[in-house]
């Protein structure tokens, strides 16, 4: 008697036949190379709008620059006439004519009244400290920028590449997010947890914000003046939810070319540095260093600068460790553990400097760009370990005894 296959009527379904070991199999290999390079170029634009990064490294650098403009402006207060004022033997005509032969400008060159400069340096001295501190840092860093663009240009023949380098990282820093951390910025948004951008409630800022787009407006086209106060008056109103997150990808994408433009100029300037350097026969021969410490006009300490200057070997050594630095710095500064050494040592270059040749507002510019480098991990750590230094200093200084053993109070 033959079986009937039941058939798909009977309700019941064969299970399905195991594949045989020589049936093909899905390839898994790597995406194709489009599809890489999407994946890629995603992940980058993600890195570069998303969470700004290097935060730590930018204030260091607002705190760092500032210092040393606001330092060169009250060391020569004194002297502010005669180096930038109406009595400069480079008298207003002058820089005007050759501002105008190389497009510069200068805002201390609009008026040329007495009242019009000390106005100007006031205000110089009090949007540094404000930058400084990190208030409003947004609008103050366009203050602090056209500040240091004025003074540098009114008596261009008195700078040297310290007071270059000076505005090249001014006017950078204006992009960056140098504001959130380590400021008075920061200390608001703690405090109110409004990380938002400007709107009702914050009219400082956008008059300090609108103060800052007038005195770059007098440097610049009057429509640019016109555009500025326009962007800044919109923050008057809170931003929609999606203007607001395309806002935070923009600022936080200018951060980050930023910082990447100012650790590729401090690369470049130590990479010419260094090539020029290989092109003297002083350098070449390990002699330039005895020359440098015996040049009169830069001797502050002429008894050090002889003992530095210790012989044929110890100077040859000097030369070569400083060309060899500077010329692989680039590619040593991205190493994991030879950054460290690489900016120890640039740094010992740059007090050297400052100490040895007089030239401490330059040392103080290029070892601020230095620090660029460091991760944000040893900055912290520098950070916390100076601040337990300095509450056990404390400490130690509010428990000391007096003569008779007692400890001191404040009826003492």
């Amino acid at each position: 008697m033959t079986s009937v296959d039941p058939g798909p009527a009977s309700g019941h379904v064969p299970a399905p036949a195991a594949p045989a070991d020589d049936a093909p199999k899905p390839a898994r290999g790597r995406p194709p190379l489009d599809v890489r390079l999407a994946e890629g170029l995603l992940a980058l634009l993600g890195r570069i709008t998303g969470r700004p990064r290097g935060l730590y490294q930018a204030a260091l650098l607002r705190i760092g620059f500032g210092g040393v403009f606001l330092a060169a402006l009250l060391r020569e207060f004194l002297n502010r006439r005669e180096i930038w004022g109406d009595r400069s033997p480079w008298s207003p005509d002058m820089a005007r004519r050759l501002l105008g032969g190389i497009d510069g400008v200068s805002i201390l060159l609009v008026r040329d009244e007495r009242w019009w400069f000390e106005l100007m340096f006031a205000v110089a001295v009090l949007a540094t400290t404000l930058f400084v501190l990190g208030w409003h840092t947004r609008a103050t860093s366009v203050l602090f920028c056209v500040m240091v663009v004025s003074f540098n240009s009114r008596s261009l023949l008195m700078t040297d590449s310290g007071d270059t380098v000076l505005l090249l990282m001014s006017f950078y820093l204006m992009f960056t997010a140098c504001g959130r951390v380590w400021s008075l910025d920061a200390r608001r948004a703690r405090r109110t947890g409004q990380t938002r951008s400007p709107g009702p409630g914050h009219e400082w800022g956008v008059f300090v914000a609108l103060f800052a787009v007038v005195a770059a407006g007098l440097l610049l086209p009057w429509w640019a003046s016109l555009v500025g106060a326009a962007i800044v008056l919109t923050g008057m109103w809170r931003l929609p939810l999606e203007l607001e997150q395309l806002r935070a990808a923009l600022v936080a994408a200018m951060h980050h070319c930023a910082l990447f433009v100012i650790a590729a100029q401090v690369c470049v300037i130590y990479a010419a540095a260094g090539l020029f350097k290989v092109q003297g026969k002083t350098w070449q021969d390990g002699t330039a260093m005895h020359y440098a410490l015996n040049l009169e006009y830069f001797q502050p300490f002429p008894a050090l600068s002889g003992v530095v200057d210790g012989g044929e070997v110890w100077g040859t050594a000097l030369a070569y460790v400083t060309v060899f630095t500077q010329v692989g710095f680039a590619f040593l500064v991205f190493a994991k553990r030879a950054k460290y050494v690489v900016i120890a040592i640039m740094l010992g270059m740059h007090l050297g400097i400052a100490v040895l040749l007089g030239l401490p507002a330059f040392s103080a510019a290029m070892a601020l760009g230095d620090l660029v480098f460091l991760p944000t991990a040893f900055l912290l750590f520098v950070r916390a370990q100076g601040g337990r230094a300095g509450r056990w200093v404390g400490g130690r200084l509010r428990a000391r005894p007096d003569a008779e053993g007692a400890p001191r109070t404040l009826d003492a």
